[in-house]
């Protein structure tokens, strides 16, 4: 309690001992208090340490206890109020409830009450006494009952409101205000209580302490280096720096590529040149027919290093340490792009703009000698009307002076000596840009800060009247599935002075619906809806085919097409893709009262109100038991938007739903999808297609890197949620943004660009924090009037969310048991790459011992796990070696996190996401996925744990448990398990019958392993059949009492595993060539980490992407499995060779000739 005044705690002396020096002498206070609280039902308490060797602590001190107290209407009957010593055990002096009269209880069951209840209305005097022998209790200066209490010493603890903890949130807890809560060193007389019974406060003077406090203001921030660090520090290479390669350069001349009707992309043909060394002016260098010779045929989309690279200037930054051969200077000059077009594509329309989807991080912008204006921020599309400049029948000259962020930073360079160092740093301040760039622990400095046209640019032609971006609003009466009302905001622009009358017409999959409007100058909105007012029937479906995430349903699109036509003008056509869903929120939520609510929040069911129903600003958000929790806004409690939840176990924790469905969300983070921001769709499609793979449905779009077009249209088609963040880092570590209103008009586009997606799940504010209350207030107001339809959380933590984390290795039982219960935005252990990633991305001389180059890749030899994969399979002597040990650890990992969620399915675990699924370069470090589309054990691992059905070990309590993640039970099933020892001898035979419930987690039995382990390693199979026979899941295991337990497992014999491979005629993937391989384990041992590769014939490359049902396979002796692996379709022409390799596994091979 932050008014709390006491003296300092003494330890007391250790007489046993000789004494060095002469104790200094305690000296009391003559009271404590007087506190004062505000404390809410659904809230936290205030304690506050006494000194431990207080006198008033003993059992024969004379003490009086007094407080104010007002009553909250929805205050239990039944709770402690305040007092002194531990609440919950043991000896105590503390007021109470009970059954709504008040109390003075002693603690081990011994109490005084009241004669009559407690008015729940005004302010009520509480006082007790005691003088060393007797103690009286007094309500409002009236004496209400005595005792002789039998109570020992109390714990040095006062407290106001305690909270108990308790087998399920919420928790019984006082509410209500305390003032004047005072514990004093004597025994007061009946008269004196009588007279300060008299003597009541004046509430509105006095400053109460909350208890459970609002989210605080950021008061400490990390802005990066002040100076380069030492050169000693820096990594060291044994290799030299690769020499560049230059790419063919595209087409010298730009076309126009039309895209759908009325627009086209400015395809090839740019030049870059770097702004200091051009001293023209900017309107020549916008003028047709100016010599660009010596400038570089420019990659557009890319960044400017991007060109650079492609030029030959640099070498390729991911390799080894090359990305130090690029200096810094890039980051800090400004550069021009340049194009040369004709235009007799658009010559005869009325209305033509220009349209930059994305560009980094300012531009001005140039045609034909005049400026057109500025863009500032990289998440801000500039639009601009050039009709009055387009040379409509000759062409067209376009300049675009690109500057980076205006802070770039001093990076951070990792090596083993300085370690990892820092997160960001000044970038932060520029808000709206590609944050990462300046260096994170797992991504380099780009030194270009990703600064260039890193989206493309558009013609854009229409009549007068075009048609802006539309919102699709799709809305569900759940829990009834069966009908779909869609409603269409359109916003018709008009470039003209006069009004123009036209037919506003929208069709999608068979419904179409017209109306007659009137666009006056500048423009209106119009709306098509199937309400009474709206009068569009036909927008009304029946029986829509519905978006699901993944594993919950087909995520089903429509193709809207809109149009606004005229007599005379050439018509504006619009396309997009929208999905029918409704998205909602189980949410724990104070309201007006203050007491904790588990409650159904559907905003879309309060889109027309003024201001969104959850109160998520500063003061919203406050401490409650289990962490922090917003709030109802106030008068929303009986809102539409709210349905109470009767299954309270989840509280305080987020759990997200679609179409009335709670989703198990378990996914991971993209940081940063490419770290040059290379995101054409062909290059982000195998990561969506690994991801829903893996059994996974929602991705975290971190700090709003990845927000383009491709990014959410594959979400949109693979079923996977976004989790979208905007641009601001951690609270109390990172700057924030210096421009409040640039951020809200890149967060205003954002949402206005990417609304229609139905995969984008919520909002977020930022990323471990709350962004500073201009900024949070702004994006509350964003949200709600642009969108309604999603949830706000302002931070990606913490707010009915746990503390983001660990990021180390964690003993793989403790994620059964005690990490990150609740939903759980990050967490992550290290997970070491592929054997074959190590030849692709560090020059060999520098592989093998650990070195620089390993740590230049975020890995550092002082992790935690490689301490721990030390003492289970002793010290690696080859890469080789450590390889398969460190994928040993993955799959056993990586296993462990879903699996330890899966455990505790909705009581309360709503969500996991790991931090990362991949990384934007060859990082070593947290992936599951390698940035080349290789795939380590950890990501078979998570594909095993994330199955829709799963038989899963229970590590903490070797509990055997199906996880039946579907909407349908299973009956009549069976269960085995069986453990192994190493040589292959059955120690334990288990089976049992089961019936499992959907969508949750059923205990099927115990094994006793304990006796079994020793000081060796057991290996337990489990197995899960259905009531025909058809195997459903099964699991392997390799369990040992400790890790030296593991050391068993180096001496396990060698496996033979054969592989027979074939060619597929089909594939239901487009573009792929299926292989089917039959793995046979014919040894009299189990095969460990079974690892299948695919290289191509001609340059023993490995193929990417390589999409194997399975991977990473145990096998027991005996056993077959088979493996269908999916390739791009262009290697069809050529045989493919398959290598094996494992723990103890054999090396061999098969070949699979060419089509």
């Amino acid at each position: 309690m932050l008014a709390c005044h006491t003296a300092a705690a003494q330890t007391p002396q250790d007489l046993s001992a000789p004494a060095l020096h002469l104790q200094q002498p305690f000296t009391p206070l003559a009271q404590y208090g007087p506190y004062n609280g505000h404390l809410l039902v659904g809230g936290r308490g205030l304690t506050e340490s006494l000194p431990a060797r207080d006198p008033i602590l003993a059992p024969s001190a004379s003490w009086t206890l007094s407080a104010w107290v007002e009553l909250s209407p929805v205050s239990p009957l039944s709770v402690l109020i305040a007092g002194a010593g531990d609440p919950f055990s043991g000896d105590s002096r503390f007021f109470a409830l009970v059954d709504g009269k008040a109390a003075l209880r002693f603690g081990a069951g011994q109490q005084v009450v009241a004669r009559s209840p407690l008015p729940v209305h005004g302010w009520h005097f509480l006082a007790a006494t005691f003088d060393g022998a007797s103690a009286r209790f007094y309500v409002d200066g009236t004496e209400q009952a005595h005792a002789e209490p039998r109570a020992g010493a109390i714990a040095p603890e006062l407290h106001l409101g305690p909270v108990d903890t308790c087998a399920q949130l919420p928790c019984a807890h006082f509410g209500g205000r305390i003032a004047a809560f005072t514990l004093t060193r004597i025994a007061a007389s009946a008269a004196e209580i009588a007279v300060l019974a008299h003597q009541q406060p004046d509430p509105d003077l006095i400053e109460f302490e909350e208890g459970s406090k609002p989210w605080p203001l950021q008061s400490v921030q990390y802005i990066g280096n002040r100076a380069p660090q030492p050169p000693w520090s820096m990594p060291k290479r044994n290799a030299a720096f690769s020499k560049p390669v230059a790419a063919p350069p595209p087409p010298a001349q730009t076309t126009l590529v039309p895209n759908t009707p009325g627009d086209w992309t400015l395809s090839n043909g740019w030049k870059l040149a770097e702004a200091p060394r051009t001293s023209a002016t900017p309107e020549a260098i916008s003028t047709p027919g100016f010599d660009t010779s010596t400038w570089m045929a420019a990659t557009v989309p890319g960044t400017v290093l991007t060109t650079m690279i492609d030029r030959g200037l640099y070498p390729d930054p991911d390799y080894g340490l090359d990305n130090l051969d690029i200096p810094e200077k890039l980051s800090r000059q400004d550069y021009w792009y340049r194009a040369e077009f004709p235009a007799d594509a658009v010559a005869q329309f009325e209305n033509v703009s220009l349209l930059l989807n994305g560009i980094n991080y300012q531009a001005d912008v140039w045609l034909n000698g005049h400026s057109l204006g500025q863009v500032t921020g990289a998440f801000m599309r500039g639009n601009f009307s050039i009709s009055t400049l387009l040379n409509r029948h000759g062409s067209n000259a376009l300049a675009i002076r690109i500057s980076p962020p205006p802070h770039p930073g001093i990076p951070n360079v990792q090596s083993i000596v300085l370690g990892s160092g820092l997160n960001g740093g000044a970038m932060e301040l520029d808000g709206p840009t590609f944050l990462a760039s300046e260096g994170w622990d797992w991504n380099p400095p780009m030194h270009d800060r990703d600064t260039g046209l890193w989206q493309d640019v558009h013609l854009v032609a229409t009549g007068a009247v075009s048609i802006g971006d539309q919102q699709v609003i799709t809305h569900l009466a759940l829990p009834d599935t069966t009908q779909a009302d869609i409603t269409l905001n359109i916003p018709l622009r008009n470039a003209s002075s006069s009004r123009v009358e036209g037919t506003l017409s929208a069709s999608f999959e068979g419904v179409e619906v017209h109306r007659q409007v009137t666009v006056p100058p500048g423009g209106a909105t119009f709306q098509l809806a199937p309400t009474a007012s709206g009068g569009f029937k036909a927008l009304h479906l029946d029986h829509p085919r519905l978006w699901w995430p993944n594993g919950y349903g087909s995520p089903e699109l429509y193709h809207l097409t809109t149009t606004f036509t005229t007599a005379s003008a050439a018509p504006a056509i619009k396309k997009l893709r929208f999905g029918v869903r409704e998205v909602s929120y189980e949410l724990s939520l104070l309201d007006n009262e203050g007491a904790l609510q588990r409650v159904d929040y559907d905003p879309s069911n309060g889109r027309d109100d003024a201001m969104p129903q959850v109160d998520v600003t500063h003061a919203g958000m406050r401490q409650v038991p289990g962490g922090w929790a917003a709030s109802i806004t106030a008068g929303q409690d009986a809102s539409p938007a709210f349905h109470p939840v009767a299954d309270t176990r989840a509280t305080p924790y987020l759990t997200l739903k679609v179409n009335g469905v709670r989703i198990a969300a378990r996914g991971g983070s993209w940081g940063l999808d490419d770290s040059r921001k290379r995101v054409a769709r062909e290059r982000l499609e195998p990561f969506f297609r690994y991801n829903r793979d893996a059994n996974l449905n929602i991705i975290r779009n971190w700090q709003g890197q990845n927000s383009e077009e491709d990014f959410y249209d594959l979400a949109d088609e693979y079923g996977m949620l976004v989790w979208n963040d905007f641009w601001e880092v951690t609270t109390d570590s990172n700057a924030e943004a210096e421009d409040p209103q640039l951020f809200l008009a890149n967060a205003k586009d954002t949402i206005e660009r990417f609304r229609n997606h139905p995969s984008i799940i919520m909002w977020c504010g930022r990323n471990e924090g709350v962004p500073q209350p201009i900024i949070n207030k702004g994006l509350i107001a964003l949200t709600h009037t642009l969108d309604g339809t999603r949830y706000y959380s302002p931070s990606s933590n913490q707010v009915n969310l746990l503390p983001s984390g660990p990021y180390s290795y964690e003993e793989p039982a403790d994620y059964y048991s005690t990490i990150d219960r609740g939903f759980a935005v990050e967490i992550g252990t290290s997970s070491l790459p592929t054997l074959e990633w190590f030849s692709r991305w560090l020059p060999a001389a520098d592989r093998w011992p650990i070195s620089d180059d390993w740590a230049y890749h975020n890995w550092h030899p002082n992790d935690r796990m490689n301490q721990h994969m030390q003492a289970q399979f002793g010290m690696a002597t080859s890469l080789e070696q450590y390889e398969s040990q460190a994928q040993m650890m993955n799959y056993v990992d990586y296993r462990a996190i879903f699996e330890g969620f899966n455990a505790h399915l909705w009581q309360p675990n709503t969500g996991r996401l790991l931090w990362m699924t991949q990384p934007s370069w060859p990082s070593m470090l947290w992936g599951i996925l390698s940035s080349d589309y290789d795939a380590q054990a950890s990501y078979y691992a998570t594909r095993k744990a994330c199955e829709p059905l799963h038989v899963q070990l229970d590590l903490a309590t070797n509990d055997v448990q199906i996880i039946d993640t579907t909407q349908q039970p299973l009956q009549q099933a069976r269960v085995d398990a069986d453990v192994y020892a190493l040589d292959g001898k059955l120690l334990l035979h288990h089976t049992a019958a089961i019936n499992a419930a959907s969508d949750d987690a059923t205990q099927a039995f115990h094994l006793d392993l304990a006796p079994l382990l020793g000081d060796t390693t057991v290996l337990v199979h489990l197995a899960l059949h259905a009531s025909d026979g058809k195997l459903l899941s099964e699991n392997l295991y390799w369990r040992a009492a400790s890790d030296q337990g593991y050391r068993a497992l180096d001496a396990l014999a060698p496996a033979r595993v054969t592989l027979t491979a074939r060619d597929l005629p089909h594939s239901d993937a487009p573009g792929t060539r299926r292989l089917e391989v039959l793995l046979h384990n014919t040894s009299t041992v189990a095969a460990l980490n079974t690892k299948l590769v695919t290289l191509r014939t001609h340059d023993g490359a490995e193929v990417l992407p390589a999409f194997y049902s399975d991977n990473y396979i145990s096998l027991l002796p005996g056993e077959q499995r088979t493996v269908t692996i999916d390739i791009p379709a262009n290697n069809a022409a050529e045989a493919v060779l398959l290598k094996l390799r494992g723990w103890n596994v054999t090396a061999a091979s098969a070949s699979v000739a060419r089509r």
